[in-house]
């Protein structure tokens, strides 16, 4: 897959799967296994809220662990995590993305194998499904949906049979998840209440759908919403997001929604 590569960072506010690669007094160096084996630190207050006598409780070597980026340096190479920040629900929810992710690899290298394709060819394929989704399994589970998704694709018509075929034989999703973020602040005496109010409009949003916040780092959050099918999720996601935003800038403040975060790194 190309969704992540040797060079590229992950985001703040991002959750990344890694290894605990060595544990020392104030931290665990983590290696990031969806970006080129890059390095991170998990700095000993971040490992968990409660106070930490030994380490070795809540990480040992060679775990697997799911972790939220708190800022990233490029040009230094630097990339700050966080375990305590993680909930359950996350945990889980990243998790079923790596293996949405490996189901994903599988079912290309099936095709690959069918036809022979390049790696090139694969990349290809990879990269137009990018274009309009999340990541690869998000569009194979669109196309379980509905079939003509796959029409729209820039794909050799000859494969398309043979994936279609494919998709229908490996992905029945129960439920679709994505993502996005909002952006608030607020210059007036009591800020932190307008922003938590402004907060409680993507949370009371009507729908049937389900919708989580969460804080990732000031002045960024986090939206995530799980539908039935992709179109009411990214209804619920923009409309939601945009009473929000409306209701912060009514009230003096700055908001604005991302769907992705792109270059939202620590310079």
């Amino acid at each position: 897959m190309v969704e992540e590569t040797k060079d590229s960072y992950p985001d703040v506010g991002e959750l990344v799967l890694g290894t605990v690669e060595g544990i020392f007094k104030q931290g665990a160096f983590i290696t990031l296994d969806e970006y080129g084996k890059k390095k991170g630190m998990l700095h000993l207050s971040e490992i968990s809220l409660k106070w930490v006598r030994n380490i070795r409780d809540y990480v040992r070597e060679g775990q697997k662990v799911v972790l939220l980026v708190l800022r990233v340096n490029p040009q230094r190479g630097h990339i700050d995590l966080s375990l305590r920040r993680v909930t359950d629900a996350q945990r889980k929810e990243k998790l079923q993305k790596v293996k949405q992710k490996q189901r994903a690899n599988k079912l290309l290298e099936l095709l690959a194998k069918e036809f022979k394709l390049s790696t090139n060819d694969i990349r290809a394929i990879e990269q137009e499904f990018l274009k309009r989704f999340d990541s690869v399994y998000e569009g194979l589970e669109a196309i379980t949906m509905d079939n003509s998704t796959l029409d729209g694709l820039k794909i050799d018509e000859k494969w398309k049979p043979e994936l279609l075929d494919l998709i229908k034989k490996s992905i029945k999703p129960p439920f679709v998840s994505i993502t996005g973020y909002v952006e608030l602040k607020s210059y007036e005496a009591n800020g932190i209440d307008t922003i938590k109010k402004s907060l409680k409009k993507i949370k009371n949003y009507k729908t049937e759908c389900d919708i989580d916040v969460i804080y990732v780092s000031a002045p960024l959050y986090r939206v995530s919403v799980r539908a039935k099918d992709y179109k009411s999720a990214e209804r619920a996601l923009r409309n939601s997001a945009e009473e929000c935003v409306e209701y912060i800038k009514k009230h003096k403040g700055y908001g604005e929604f991302h769907r992705k975060l792109t270059g939202k790194t620590e310079k």
